[in-house]
């Protein structure tokens, strides 16, 4: 249900997964000026993980079917992509047995990067179809375009070790060498018993599950996932000189998405704060204890909370100069979130959707 407008620019767009019933999910759009926009409409499959290109084009993934007979049987499903120009007109991008995820379009919105089965990097050229596998690893965590498009940045595991890999382009990265280059890496425990350790000894031993580029393509920000007790911690990386730092305080911990502002002077993050989690044998049912709150960093390590009472606030974006959105829901295992506006400026908010749901990231169109 739309409840209010927006304070967003004339212009900018907010693309999100709207909840619907159950699992069922749609990808809708509000901006300033259209209110509410339903970019798919369906009642029986999910549509998510949308991004949009900067020719309005949507790509998101789905496990919707051309068969929509129901089957008693049926014991598993696959994710595929699609596009639309979000009249009506939906066409499928893949139709494998593979789960196809994370789309991704270039910047100049004439190619389509994902991840199949968790372990590869695949680029689609939209005019052609035309496929390259650009990487392959042991499972790909995320991510990102460079600005100009002329790179990929990934993050990506295995057994023995976490890293960032920069993939560059010639072209249009359809063809030509892509000369993975690592930029970071992490070793990571291979027993089971030392994943227990909490000392310094092991805090370096894990993987980067998610990062992005900042606007001017000199900057990484990565949030680091360790394989022992230590935080999830947000760190910037220095293209230019191989250095990294920790920017975060070793008090939260840090969730993804990250979104940069549009000057590349600071950076909008959730974490989990005062977190705790156990299951209650006498309820029978998973406790989640804590809260997750916004927060906003700017590049010299300075940080400022922007919500406070909310329970559970995440995946903060930019939406202008001076505005954010975020999801907000009363619990931490809530099934359902809003979509919230907050002007910077005068601190005011306003509830724009109620019905988002918990795994929706928030992408701008503009």
């Amino acid at each position: 249900m739309l409840l209010a407008f927006s304070s967003m620019a004339q212009g900018d767009e907010l693309i999100f997964s709207a909840r619907v019933m159950g699992p069922v999910s749609n990808i809708y759009g509000v901006s300033a000026d259209k209110a509410l926009r339903k970019i798919t409409e369906n009642i029986r499959w999910r549509d998510i993980d949308a991004d949009v290109s900067v020719q309005g084009t949507v790509v998101f993934s789905s496990n919707r079917e051309t068969d929509q007979s129901i089957d008693i049987h049926r014991r598993s499903e696959s994710f595929d992509l699609y596009v639309t120009d979000g009249r009506g007109v939906i066409t499928a991008l893949t139709d494998t047995p593979q789960n196809e995820m994370l789309p991704r379009f270039s910047p100049d919105g004439t190619r389509v990067a994902f991840v199949r089965a968790r372990r590869q990097l695949v680029l689609l050229e939209l005019a052609s179809r035309r496929e390259r596998l650009l990487y392959e690893a042991g499972e790909i965590l995320d991510f990102d375009w460079a600005p100009d498009g002329s790179a990929v940045a990934m993050a990506a595991r295995d057994r023995q070790r976490g890293v960032i890999l920069q993939l560059h382009c010639d072209a249009d990265c359809l063809a030509g060498p892509l000369n993975p280059q690592v930029l970071k890496q992490y070793p990571r425990l291979q027993h089971s018993d030392a994943i227990q350790a909490v000392d310094d000894e092991v805090s370096d031993f894990g993987s980067v599950d998610h990062l992005r580029w900042s606007p001017g393509g000199k900057t990484l920000a990565f949030i680091f996932h360790p394989d022992g007790q230590a935080a999830r911690s947000l760190h910037l990386l220095s293209l230019e000189s191989g250095e990294s730092a920790r920017i975060s305080d070793e008090s939260q911990q840090v969730q993804s998405p990250l979104s940069w502002s549009q000057d590349g002077d600071s950076l909008l993050y959730a974490a989990l704060v005062n977190y705790r989690f156990y299951f209650d044998e006498t309820a029978q049912k998973k406790v989640y204890q804590g809260a997750m709150q916004i927060f906003r960093s700017e590049l010299n390590g300075k940080v400022q909370r922007l919500t406070d009472n909310t329970v559970a606030a995440r995946a903060p974006v930019f939406v202008g100069e001076n505005q954010i959105a975020y999801l907000q829901a009363d619990q931490l295992a809530a099934r359902q979130y809003a979509l919230v506006m907050r002007d910077l400026d005068v601190g005011s908010e306003r509830t724009v959707f109620d019905a988002v749901t918990p795994e929706s990231r928030l992408v701008v169109r503009r």
